[in-house]
Parts: structure tokens; sequence; C-alpha cells
């Protein structure tokens, strides 16, 4: 299988996602806002520049908005996944300014391609406790209907307690095993798969 893994920056975690995944016979591809801190990964994929995450990070803590901007490099990342037509798409981790996810669950509701999405808080994806403005309503509003409507898409989850959260009453839901995660990982890509 052809597999894109999207990440802010991509560490130990994910490098060990890769080496897993690799070894059991899949292609891996790697897309990242900023390089990764593991010498056996490379971002084949860059996302924006460090002006698009600074505006995002700043109307984000203006507005508690995180997740709704970065349009551009969305778009343009869009444009490579429509190219390189992965079998699975993997959100490695959504809690970093870096994505417009309404943008990226359309478009991938459209190419009809399974997305795991992996979190560790659910709340963290609406909420920002040090913005100006609170709107965590209209958000959980927003982010409940975009994980609503978004086809095929899987949720992986860090803490057991998390699988209980609204945004995953929706869709199929796995629990992490803190021992081996990537074996994990790799388990969820061949059920999606």
């Amino acid at each position: 299988m052809k597999i894109l893994i999207i990440d802010y920056k991509p560490g130990k975690g994910l490098a060990d996602i890769y080496t897993a995944a690799t070894a059991s016979g899949h292609q891996v591809i790697v897309a990242a806002a900023e390089d990764s801190t593991d010498t056996r990964l490379h971002t084949d994929i860059h996302i924006g520049n460090s002006i698009d995450r600074a505006m995002h990070r700043f109307i984000g803590y203006l507005s508690d908005s995180y997740n709704l901007h970065s349009t551009r490099p969305t778009s343009t990342l869009l444009n490579r996944i429509v190219t390189i037509n992965p079998d699975i798409i993997h959100i490695y981790n959504v809690e970093e300014p870096y994505l417009n996810l309404p943008l990226l669950a359309y478009v991938l509701t459209q190419y009809k391609i399974p997305t795991l999405i992996t979190l560790g808080n659910p709340d963290n994806i609406y909420r920002n406790k040090r913005a100006l403005i609170k709107r965590i309503s209209h958000n959980s509003n927003i982010f409940t209907g975009t994980f609503a409507s978004w086809d095929l898409l899987h949720l992986a989850f860090r803490e057991k307690i998390c699988a209980g959260h609204e945004i995953a009453a929706f869709h199929p839901g796995y629990y992490i095993d803190p021992v081996n995660p990537a074996s994990s990982y790799c388990q969820i890509y061949e059920a999606m798969g």
C-alpha cells in the first residue's frame, strides 16, 4: 500500500511507524511542515512555510480558530495528494497550526481516500486555552460536523478515555498501544486497506 503520513514536525514516533510500515512492504511518503528531527526520515512534501504557520498561529490565538486557516498550504498539499494518489492518508498530528481541516476533509471525501487521524486529546482540535476570543461551542459544532460528514475517516486515540468523545461517535476508533505504537498503526493500516 502507498501510505501518506502528514505531521507537523516528524520525530521518533513517526520514524518508528515509517520503519515498521516499510518493513511490512508499504510505501511511505512523509509530508511535514518542518523537517524531521530523526535521521531515519526525510520529508518528501513540505507543507507551507514559516510565514504561513506564524499567521495561522497568530489568527488562531486571536480568535480561537486553530485548524481553520492555512488554506494555501492545505490546497498545495491537496494538489500533491491528488497527484500521488495514496491508498491511505494518516494525519499524525492535528494539534499544531498548519492545516485547514474542513478543506482537507472536503477534498479527501470527494476523492474517497481512507484517512486516519491520530488524536491525543480531541478537545485540542477546537479549543485553544490561550485564545483571546473563546469560541468553543462554535468550533465544536464546526469540527463535529466536519468529522460527521467525512467519509472513510478512522480515528486513533493515544488514551482510551478519548474514544468516548463526541467526535468519535461517527467513525471507527482505535486505541494505540503505548508499548508498541508502530505495530498498532501497521495493524490499523491493514484493517483500513
